[in-house]
């Protein structure tokens, strides 16, 4: 056929048909892309998700170990000062506050790698200070007995026990009676003051967490790095939308950050959190990481529970 005497409508027919696939294997080939991207994104995540929890095992093993060797848990580090200088990653000789504190890698017998997330940021530590003490060393549940009846002994320890529990009821300290105010809060954030009422770790009811470990995820907002600087993730009462590249710490992070002194008791705003995963450029944006096993988790695992019958 003599593509001379092709009408106008069907080379206009044939242009455009071309231009359509054009646009079509474009189109195929930026899904492929995309689809490959989210891919790996979804995989780079869930790898970094299961770097954090061996990380956190590790310390909560760790922990475990300080206290059945020592019936206390350790002051925080002091997360200002940088790697390589004096007194980094050693625990503070005291702990009423604890603004600056992370994880005391070097007491614990860690590497820094150890101490620090799949991020490089260090882990902020807390930890309630009279779990600390020298005298008396209150991580410690041995003298306690489920039969008991009595009171706790000077500075909130077991009562030691006139044999046996059971004939003599009122000489032992029950487990609920030694573990009430003690400890630290931890709260999902949901359900508003109703919600706080029943958190997740109740100093007031028994529950309180041993020690709080936290990871300030991907955006790193509120960790002190190995420089010993904080990593600020555009924090404070800002824009909603920060600068490019950058995520301000979500509400729900908030009372998570390094540089917050610790508040005994915890009131709502002050509880730290454990809230949902929240990826989202905004104020509801939530990635931390949190170990927060309660005192009598910590005991069972030291060997340092209460007498059973």
């Amino acid at each position: 056929m003599d593509h001379a005497h092709i009408p106008i409508n069907a080379k206009q027919k044939q242009a455009g048909f071309a231009l359509m696939t054009i646009v079509a294997i474009v189109a195929i080939i930026a899904l492929a892309v995309f689809a490959k991207w989210a891919m790996s994104d979804a995989q780079r995540r869930l790898g970094k998700n299961t770097a954090i929890t061996k990380v956190l095992s590790k310390v909560d093993l760790a922990l475990v170990s300080y206290v059945a060797q020592h019936r206390r848990l350790p002051c925080p580090a002091d997360g200002r000062i940088a790697s390589g200088t004096a007194n980094v990653g050693l625990e503070l000789a005291s702990c009423p506050l604890q603004a600056h504190g992370v994880l005391p890698w070097v007491t614990l017998g860690l590497s820094e790698d150890e101490s620090r997330d799949p991020w490089g940021a260090r882990l902020t530590y807390r930890v309630d200070p009279a779990l600390t003490g020298l005298a008396p060393r209150l991580m410690d549940m041995s003298n306690c007995d489920v039969s008991g009846t009595g009171s706790v002994a000077g500075g909130g320890a077991c009562r030691t026990p006139t044999p046996t529990c059971v004939a003599n009821p009122a000489t032992c300290t029950p487990p609920a009676t030694f573990l009430a105010g003690k400890g630290l809060d931890v709260w999902d954030g949901v359900g508003g003051a109703g919600g706080w009422a029943t958190r997740i770790n109740n100093r007031v009811l028994g529950t309180g967490a041993a020690y709080v470990v936290i990871s300030h995820g991907e955006t790193g907002a509120g960790a002190y790095n190995a420089a010993g600087v904080l990593q600020p993730g555009t924090i404070g009462p800002i824009a909603l939308v920060p600068p490019p590249g950058t995520q301000r710490a979500g509400n729900d992070e908030m009372p998570n950050l390094a540089d917050q002194p610790l508040t005994l008791p915890a009131a709502q705003a002050t509880t730290y959190r454990v809230a949902a995963l929240n990826t989202s450029i905004s104020l509801s944006h939530f990635d931390d990481y949190l170990s927060h096993p309660s005192i009598s988790e910590v005991l069972k695992k030291a060997s340092l529970q209460q007498r059973v019958h």
